[in-house]
């Protein structure tokens, strides 16, 4: 019999919970939604706390949502945040899911790979997003065919803000395109200036690439002068690396010195790679590697630090080789006593004997001038006990001794025959006197009899030897030696080396054949052969990049770019303003919802890229780290971002926020209405803006989203704390551009001050400088300075390069040549500085293009008086402006006589009001604040926006009348 049941038991919405009741999942969170939906915080707080627990327990609470979102917009503190908890995954588990999807290696499923790829670049959070460009590189090794949507979503991540995006967007490009130069012109000068920022690893990446980018963009830089601004930024940007703790940066940005930089630059880079001699073994491996590379072509860089190089009895074989192959690339004149010193307490070290005394033979070829001591000191090695030091020496003697020979040292050598055991030494001593044998015509036949002796003993390197002795010794005293050359060839004839029985066959029939190349034989065996020539083993790795695989390992790797050349005619540099330029206008209109028409709205959707951007800051920290018991509290999220931040600086006292929070939300929704309102006009303005064509509509979109942007944010001024999400501080101008029209200047002093002497330092040349009180032609905010070179030294001056030291704290026009000057000669400069209305010198440093320890330094200060400029200004505005700056702002002095207006002018670059002698104004020149000046009776008053300025300056105007009584 069947059993009857409800028809509402089969339905799949019907439910057994653990209990073993039976319950209809529709009605299993009627009870929730009807807390939800109370007016009581309490039970709001009670539901949503069960729904957390339901969460953290794996149950699918996905219907309670438009219950829980309406409570968004609560009051109460504790129930935001536990909203928060319900709406906002966790980055991390976005990121791990893609993780794991990207490791998948089932080609099926590459296009829902793509899929989440491409929403994972647009995420809110910078950490998914850096696991995005790490899972492109996956999906292209999966499927290559997917290369030109990968392209597209590499392009976009690049122009990221996130340092944390960038190092792995770069990885991606490196992995996918990385010939795609054209697409690296509109992120070049973010990549630069964030390469500090980026992380280590994200770095070496980035450095490499810009590397490229640089050799194929850039002509070769010749003078500071000529060198392009962009090149000249990355060098700026990277130089700083080479202080950082991680050594394969610091190889890195060395190599991009090395290849892009001035030759200038050259030193500093030497000093970073014998930095990274003090760290572990593989890394001073690798930096010696790149180091004799370095001295095959430029050995004068590491010369100043030769002793660095020098053999340490800890160090490992490896490192000694590398070490010992750098010290005979900086073999000079100079120094070759000091390194043979060294190389002869070397010898002593039982495996690096034989290293040391091949060094010893390449000082006695490079310096011609220690050559007979050398060969000295190689004929004492010669009677050591010890084999290797033994056999070495003859091998270094056989190259030093091929073309000429003493016949005092080759008597010896014949001697030390039984005493010599190696085979290869024993075949050298034969070899020298088979060379040499016309100077040895009575003792080369004895050798060749003692060596027939012993023939079937020898090694086949040294028969091989013994039968070109004979072949010679029968060529040119056939009467006395044919009898033992016959006997020589007849025991080689039988012998049971190949080698040995061929090279036999080959010479008799030479000798006693009947050929036509029997004529010839003598001039075949006699003539003189070229000395070997000694080359850098390290030359032929100049073909690959230092710091490369290929580099260490001399060979071409997988996936190994050549370096380019640097091209004849530099490409376009507008390239890549005009790139940056497009790319700020689309990226500030897509912050305001505008969308793009040319592109997928799902791909470049208005409403992601706006959640990407307002993420901002949030995700910096937590992206990295996740603390888990705040995880598993259930109250706290790390990525409640800069809502939760807010929510808890606001306080807990929920009681005394009740009434801003009611007000908050009407604001807020004012404020959404506003925002709908100016998105509407940016679309228009978008509209109109690609009917224009040429720069034109491009400047007149991104003013017009500029002032809409400025529109918005005064429209959604809020005093609730969550809005703050919605405000764009990148739109809000700052400019220090003044009300005021300037005027000349009433009076230019042409005296130059000293400020650095000619007896202070070895060149000769004295620098002096004047105030030109005149416009800056590099900014607003700058004063011009003139300064004069003089050459008072009897000799033609080095070329000169002046460099600011203090650029952050004093901005300048940068760095400039002095050109060799003639005694007597005179070089004058302008130079422009902002002094931020301060008492900061502009500290700068002179150096010599030629000698490297020829520098000095000198300082420019700026009196108060002159860092400032006339304005028009007329006597009623002068009256209300001094009366309200008072207090504070108001300074008065007593004066020593009085002053007229041309002594005023001399102190202070103002200019009278309406002809007046008492009322004087003028603005500062960083910072635009307004100085006014009043003259009477022997007693001047400054009014002035700047306090301390006013003071000096009022101080200043009282010490010259003083001084002048």
């Amino acid at each position: 019999m069947k059993a009857s049941f409800t028809e509402g038991l089969t339905s799949p919405e019907v439910e057994i919970m653990e209990g073993g009741a039976i319950t209809d999942s529709k009605m299993r969170f009627a009870d929730l939604k009807a807390m939800l939906d109370s007016n009581r915080d309490n039970l709001k707080m009670d539901a949503m706390k069960r729904i957390i627990n339901l969460v953290a327990r794996g149950r699918d609470v996905s219907e309670l949502f438009p219950a829980v979102v309406k409570n968004v917009a609560a009051r109460n503190l504790e129930l935001k945040k536990l909203v928060y908890v319900y709406l906002d995954p966790n980055q991390l588990i976005r990121a791990s899911a893609l993780r794991v999807l990207s490791s998948i290696r089932v080609p099926m499923i590459a296009p829902i790979m793509l899929l989440a790829i491409r929403e994972s670049v647009r995420d809110m959070s910078a950490y998914v997003r850096k696991v995005a460009a790490h899972a492109i590189p996956k999906l292209y090794s999966l499927d290559e065919s997917l290369q030109d949507e990968l392209i597209e979503c590499i392009d976009y991540l690049l122009g990221d803000k996130r340092t944390l995006v960038l190092g792995s967007a770069v990885y991606a490009f490196e992995k996918i395109c990385p010939h795609r130069m054209d697409l690296l012109h509109a992120h070049y000068r973010s990549l630069c200036k964030a390469l500090a920022d980026v992380d280590e690893w994200g770095q070496i990446v980035m450095v490499g690439l810009l590397t490229r980018y640089a050799r194929s963009q850039f002509i070769a830089p010749v003078h500071s002068n000529s060198m392009d601004p962009d090149l000249s930024l990355l060098l700026s940007s990277s130089r700083p690396l080479l202080q950082s703790r991680n050594c394969a940066v610091v190889l890195a940005v060395a190599q991009l010195l090395y290849y892009c930089g001035l030759t200038s630059l050259h030193p500093i880079i030497s000093k970073a790679l014998i930095r990274l001699l003090r760290g572990p073994r593989e890394v001073q491996v690798v930096a010696l590697m790149n180091i004799a590379t370095i001295c095959s072509t430029s050995p004068d860089l590491f010369e100043p630090y030769l002793k660095s190089f020098f053999v340490r009895p800890n160090d490992p074989r490896q490192i000694k080789l590398l070490k010992l192959q750098v010290l005979t690339s900086l073999i000079s004149p100079t120094n070759v006593q000091l390194v043979l010193r060294e190389l002869q307490t070397y010898v002593s070290i039982d495996d690096f004997a034989d290293a040391a005394i091949e060094a010893i033979g390449q000082c006695a070829l490079r310096v011609g001038t220690v050559a007979d001591s050398c060969l000295s000191g190689l004929i004492t090695f010669i009677a050591s006990s010890n084999e290797n030091v033994v056999s070495a020496a003859v091998v270094v003697l056989k190259r030093l001794l091929h073309m000429d020979a003493p016949l005092p040292l080759l008597t010896r050598l014949l001697r030390l025959i039984d005493s010599i055991k190696a085979p290869q030494a024993r075949a050298c001593v034969v070899w020298l006197v088979a060379t040499h044998v016309k100077k040895m015509k009575m003792l080369a036949p004895d050798l060749l009899r003692i060596m027939a002796k012993n023939f079937i003993h020898e090694k086949a390197v040294v028969k091989l030897q013994i039968i070109s002795l004979a072949a010679k010794l029968y060529l040119i005293d056939k009467e006395n030696c044919e009898l033992l050359v016959h006997y020589v060839l007849q025991l080689a004839r039988y012998d049971p080396s190949y080698d040995v029985r061929d090279r036999r066959r080959f010479i008799y029939n030479l000798l006693f054949g009947n050929s036509k190349l029997s004529a010839h034989a003598l001039d075949i065996f006699m003539t003189a052969k070229p000395s070997p020539v000694m080359q850098n083993t390290f030359k032929d790795r100049e073909q690959f990049q230092l710091g490369t695989l290929s580099h260490f390992l001399n060979q071409r790797c997988n996936r190994y770019i050549d370096l380019p050349n640097f091209p004849e005619v530099a490409p376009d540099p507008s390239l890549r303003r005009d790139s940056e330029k497009q790319s700020d206008v689309v990226t500030t209109g897509l912050l305001h919802g505008d969308g793009n028409e040319n592109v997928d709205g799902s791909f470049y959707s208005g409403d992601s890229f706006e959640e990407h951007e307002e993420e901002g800051e949030e995700n910096d920290d937590s992206n990295e780290c996740e603390d888990e018991e705040e995880e598993e509290d259930g109250t706290d999220n790390d990525d409640d971002g800069e809502e939760d931040e807010s929510d808890d600086d606001s306080g807990d006292d929920e009681e005394e926020e009740e009434e801003e929070d009611e007000e908050d939300e009407r604001e807020s929704r004012n404020g959404t209405r506003s925002d709908d309102e100016n998105d509407g006009e940016a679309e228009d303005a978008i509209k109109n803006s690609k009917r224009d064509d040429g720069s034109n509509s491009l400047e007149g979109y991104s003013g017009k989203v500029i002032e809409d942007c400025s529109s918005k944010q005064n429209s959604t001024v809020s005093k609730n704390l969550d809005l703050l999400l919605d405000l764009n501080f990148e739109c809000i101008p700052i400019s220090t551009a003044s009300s005021y029209a300037t005027t000349s200047a009433r009076f230019v002093d042409d005296k130059f001050k000293l400020l650095l002497s000619h007896a202070t330092w070895t060149v000769g040349v004295s620098v002096q400088a004047r105030f030109l009180r005149e416009p800056s032609e590099y900014s607003s905010q700058m004063t011009t300075v003139m300064l004069r070179f003089v050459n008072m030294s009897g000799t033609t001056s080095p070329e000169l390069i002046a460099t600011p030291l203090n650029a952050a704290a004093t901005p300048t026009s940068g760095k400039f040549i002095i050109h060799s000057l003639e005694p007597k000669q005179v070089h004058t400069e302008r130079i422009h500085v902002d002094f931020g209305d301060s008492k900061k010198a502009s500290e700068w440093q002179l150096s010599s293009a030629v000698v490297n320890s020829v520098e000095n330094k000198f300082e420019v200060e700026a009196p108060m008086g002159e860092q400032l400029e006339p304005i028009v200004m007329n006597e009623e505005k002068f009256v209300n402006l001094a009366s309200g700056l008072n207090g504070m702002n108001e300074c008065t002095l007593s004066l020593g006589r009085k002053l007229s207006p041309e002594d005023l002018f001399h102190i202070a670059n103002c200019a009278s009001i309406d002809c007046s002698q008492a009322y004087y104004c003028a603005q500062t020149k960083s910072r635009k604040q307004i100085v006014l000046i009043i003259l009477r009776n022997e007693q001047v008053t400054v009014h002035s926006e700047n306090i301390v300025l006013g003071s000096i300056l009022c101080t200043d105007i009282s010490n010259f009348s003083n001084s002048s009584v």
